[in-house]
């Protein structure tokens, strides 16, 4: 797990290569077919987001406290369609999942700290990760269509921002190892310390 930008996708699919294991990319999940899957009786907070008429805008009317509470009671629902996606693989499936959780307290209440690395990406600000590269300019291009594109994107980098400090105080707080990523380490080199932590 780690911010926009640390490196999930990266390292996980270094890693899938390297150690022959599937990838389960949460992001795409949670805003793919999870979707198709939430009950309002099972999942009552994502049913609401997936029910609003623009999602992003829904979440962006937000103060950073009712944001937060959203992700806090979000997650423990989306781990309940990720179980079930496990259950399917067998008891003993290796698997390697790729971030969507802005909340490693919760994950550490589930699975052991041993199975989770956090990725870091010190000195870098919301809005130069955020303009970095193609992809990650979408997310621009999609805020420019709401109401008021300019105050939407910066209540947006502000959420960005705070949902790193989250994760990494989150972290810290329940000792899941963080490895920060500096500018100059390869991908590979990388890849290794993130091996190394989880004991691959």
């Amino acid at each position: 797990m780690g911010g926009a930008g640390s490196g999930k996708t990266t390292i996980c699919q270094t890693l899938a290569k390297t150690y022959g294991l599937p990838v389960y990319d949460m992001d795409a999940h949670i805003y793919g077919d999870y979707h198709g899957r939430f009950s309002p009786t099972r999942h009552p907070v994502n049913s609401q987001w997936a029910a609003a008429p623009n999602g992003l805008a829904w979440l962006l009317q937000m103060t950073w406290e009712e944001f937060d509470a959203f992700n806090q009671a979000a997650v423990p629902e989306h781990l309940d369609l990720l179980a079930e996606d496990l259950a399917q693989m067998g008891p003993n499936a290796s698997i390697l999942i790729d971030g969507g959780i802005a909340n490693p307290g919760l994950i550490a209440q589930v699975l052991p700290t041993n199975q989770i690395v956090c990725l870091a990406r010190p000195g870098r600000s919301s809005a130069e990760i955020w303009s970095e590269s193609e992809e990650r300019l979408g997310m621009k291009e999609m805020v420019d269509q709401l109401p008021n594109p300019e105050q939407a994107w910066q209540r947006f980098l502000e959420f960005d921002a705070l949902i790193n400090q989250t994760i990494l105080q989150e972290c810290l707080a329940n000792n899941i190892t963080i490895c920060s990523r500096t500018e100059t380490e390869s991908v590979a080199d990388l890849a290794q310390r993130v091996a190394h932590a989880l004991g691959m």
